[in-house]
C-alpha cells in the first residue's frame, strides 16, 4: 500500500484507474478539513512546481477516454472543486475548468464499506441526481468517485483525482500570468535552436502541437514554425528592451518571454484588427481574453521547451 501512495504522491496524474481505485479503498483516510481551500498561489521556477490553493484541480486517470483523446486533439476537458466553511458546515462548488457551469455542494462525513469518506452532494436541482465520495490521501491529493443516484445506492460513473500542487506540465492560465510577470525579454541568442510548443488551458497543457525553430544570422534572427508536423511557414522577429514580437502571415502576432535557458512562455494574440470577438474576461478552452494598454484582445497562451532535433529533421 505504501508503494501506491508513494507513486501517487510523486506523479499523481500518471495513475491508472486501478491505482486510484486501490487508494480509494485502502489508503488511510485524512480528515475532512483537509479539503478546505485557504487561497493563494505560489509558482516556484526552480522546482517547476505550482502550489495552488485557490481550488482543487481535477484530473482523470491515464486510461480515461478524455486522457486518451487529448493525445490527438487539444481537448480542454477538466474541472475544479473549491471548499470552504460556511455557518459551521463544509460547502463548496464544482465547476468545469473554465467555470462556465457551476454546481454548488454540501459535504458531510459518511461511512461507506466500513470506511469514512466525505460525501459531496449538490444543492442545485439539476445536479441533485449526482454525488461524489472523496478521500483525502495527503494534504495536497484527493481520490474521488462520482455516482448517479442516491447515497449509498448510486451507480459509479467516474474515478478521478484532485490536486493543489502540480508541475509545469499542468500549468493553468493563472500560472502562465505569474510566470509572464517574472519573465524577461529573451536575447536573440537565447532563442537559437528548436522548441516544442504546448497550448495552455484551465484544464492543463495540450500535447506539443507546434514547433518553432530560430537561427542567428548576420541580419538578425530567422524563424519558422510547423503545425502538427505538417504545415508551416516563416516568421519575422522584432526585439526591443521591453518586448520580443514575432509576426507571421496572419493578423495575429506572438510575444515571448524567457523563464529559464530551456523554458520560455508566449502569447499568440490578435492585433488591433479584431477578427474574433473577445469575451469580457477569463478563458474558454485555449482562448484567453486579456486587456493590453486598455484594449481587449484574444490570445492563445503557450509554453516552449527546448528540443534536440531541428523541426526539419523531426
Amino acid at each position: 500500500m505504501s508503494a501506491s501512495i508513494d507513486t501517487f504522491e510523486t506523479d499523481p496524474r500518471n495513475s491508472t484507474r486501478a491505482e486510484l481505485d486501490e487508494l480509494f479503498h485502502d489508503a488511510d483516510p485524512g480528515p475532512m478539513k483537509t479539503l478546505v481551500n485557504e487561497g493563494g498561489r505560489e509558482v516556484a521556477v526552480d522546482e517547476r512546481e505550482v502550489a495552488n490553493d485557490e481550488h482543487w484541480r481535477g484530473f482523470f486517470p491515464t486510461d480515461h477516454t478524455f486522457t486518451y483523446l487529448n493525445q490527438f486533439a487539444p481537448l480542454p476537458a477538466g474541472f475544479h472543486k473549491r471548499f470552504w466553511w460556511e455557518n459551521g458546515s463544509l460547502v463548496g462548488e464544482t465547476t468545469d475548468a473554465d467555470e462556465v457551469v457551476v454546481g454548488h455542494n454540501r459535504l458531510r462525513e459518511v461511512e461507506h464499506n466500513g470506511r469514512p469518506y466525505a460525501l459531496l452532494t449538490y444543492t442545485d436541482l439539476v445536479y441533485r441526481p449526482f454525488y461524489d465520495l472523496l478521500l483525502p490521501v495527503t494534504d495536497d491529493l484527493v481520490v474521488g468517485k462520482a455516482y448517479l443516484g442516491r447515497f449509498p445506492y448510486g451507480i459509479e460513473t467516474l474515478t478521478f483525482g484532485l490536486t493543489r500542487r502540480y508541475g509545469f506540465d499542468f500549468l493553468a492560465p493563472a500560472d502562465h500570468a505569474v510566470l509572464w510577470n517574472q519573465g524577461s525579454v529573451p536575447d536573440p541568442e537565447a532563442l537559437d535552436g528548436a522548441w516544442d510548443v504546448q497550448l495552455v488551458s484551465n484544464a492543463g497543457l495540450s500535447d506539443p502541437l507546434f514547433e518553432f525553430q530560430f537561427e542567428r544570422t548576420e541580419h538578425g534572427v530567422d524563424g519558422k514554425y510547423e503545425v502538427l508536423d505538417t504545415a508551416g511557414g516563416d516568421v519575422r522577429l522584432d526585439f526591443d528592451e521591453d518586448r520580443m514580437e514575432m509576426f507571421d502571415f496572419s493578423n495575429w502576432h506572438d510575444e515571448i518571454r524567457q523563464i529559464e535557458t530551456e523554458f520560455m512562455i508566449g502569447k499568440y494574440c490578435q492585433t488591433e484588427t479584431q477578427l474574433l470577438p473577445s469575451p469580457e474576461e477569463g478563458s474558454l478552452g485555449h482562448l484567453h481574453a486579456e486587456t493590453e494598454a486598455g484594449d481587449e484582445r484574444l490570445c492563445l497562451y503557450y509554453v516552449m521547451n527546448a528540443r534536440d532535433e531541428p523541426i526539419s529533421e523531426a
